[in-house]
């Protein structure tokens, strides 16, 4: 499949895709990709998978307004991420409740208007009613029938003639190759550098405990923020070093969705320099036990052996995306690593992403 359609190991959009289509006539028309064309509206959305039997099913949607059939997306709004508004607009236009699992691309495409539109996708699965990220989530109004009139599960096949975008149909070509390969049923591993803290010569004028040091009021935003992150993944098992600036970065969302923060005393600074092992063996075990969606909140220090063990359970040449110089992760920066368990085979990490998710 089109390797245009590659997102970034920093999880923002790769290159732009060189087909440009009008939206409303559904034609395409070839140009020259063009590095220093930005995008004038960005969106985000989603290819919504399951099983049945041995077959594969993905959700389309029909937009009567333009009689085409396509994948849930929408267009970012104010003070929105892109992988909020992937949720969100999944949940308003077919009513299912989803969790974000790896990317599937990024696609590019002229609008009537002649406006540049690009669209991120994430694969994604449907959340039981129960699960605690739900819990976290804003009520979300459904969209009209004026705007989406029709939600069906189809077969791949059939949704590879449904789509009405060629480009649609390229994402949907790449989804295909990622079952094929095993590796379509990730599991999201969430490493998390703790937020923006007090510096430790201005805690308590320099006398306050290194377990005690607090967050900054831009910490606690940013703190507010990842909580947003951690349900569009549908984090359910909430795992931190017990220092209070790792623990109140995790806090929002734990309290959102009604979660315990499982305190890991090996994964403090203190602990850390003392014996590196332990914190290596706990997220080496925490990929190859991956089942649910984990996240973890983590000191700088620490992170060499962090991403140690990410590397060793990557291929090569997704392995030259982790990082490998200090400082890893920057306050408040995200790492997600989506593992799977290609045809029964021990885990692997088979996708990345890393991001600051911004505050406003």
């Amino acid at each position: 499949m089109s390797g245009d359609l590659e997102v970034e190991a920093n999880g923002e959009p790769g290159e732009p895709d060189s087909v440009l289509r009008d939206e409303k006539a559904g034609g395409a028309h070839k140009r020259q990709p063009t590095q220093s064309t930005k995008s004038d509206l960005r969106a985000a959305g989603g290819i919504v998978w399951r099983r049945r039997g041995r077959r594969l099913e993905v959700v389309l949607i029909h937009r009567p307004r333009y009689d085409d059939w396509s994948f849930p997306k929408g267009k970012i709004k104010e003070n929105e991420d892109l992988r909020t508004c992937a949720i969100r607009e999944i949940t308003e236009e077919t009513q299912l409740n989803v969790a974000l699992s790896r990317p599937a691309g990024t696609i590019r495409y002229r609008l009537a208007n002649g406006l540049l539109k690009e669209v991120t996708y994430w694969v994604c699965h449907e959340l039981e009613s129960s699960h605690p990220a739900l819990k976290a989530r804003p009520k979300i109004k459904p969209a009209s029938k004026n705007e989406i009139d029709q939600v069906l599960w189809v077969p791949l096949s059939e949704a590879m003639v449904m789509l009405t975008s060629e480009q649609d149909r390229e994402v949907l070509g790449r989804v295909v190759d990622m079952w094929s390969d095993g590796k379509l049923d990730t599991t999201p591993v969430i490493l998390v550098r703790h937020a923006r803290a007090v510096k430790r010569s201005n805690w308590q004028k320099g006398k306050g405990t290194e377990e005690t040091r607090p967050l900054t009021a831009r910490g606690k935003e940013q703190a507010k923020v990842i909580a947003r992150q951690l349900d569009a993944y549908g984090a359910r098992q909430v795992t931190s070093s017990p220092w209070v600036r790792c623990m109140d970065t995790l806090q929002p969302y734990a309290d959102a969705a009604h979660l315990r923060i499982i305190e890991r005393p090996e994964l403090t600074e203190h602990a850390y320099s003392k014996h590196k092992k332990p914190v290596a063996r706990a997220v080496r075990d925490l990929i190859r036990e991956a089942q649910e969606t984990v996240v973890v909140c983590l000191h700088r220090p620490t992170l060499p052996s962090v991403f140690k063990s990410v590397s060793d359970r990557s291929p090569n040449g997704l392995s030259k995306k982790i990082p490998a110089k200090d400082p890893y992760l920057k306050t408040g920066e995200l790492f997600v690593a989506h593992v799977a368990h290609p045809y029964g085979r021990a885990a692997q990490v088979v996708a990345v992403e890393q991001y600051r998710p911004t505050t406003r």
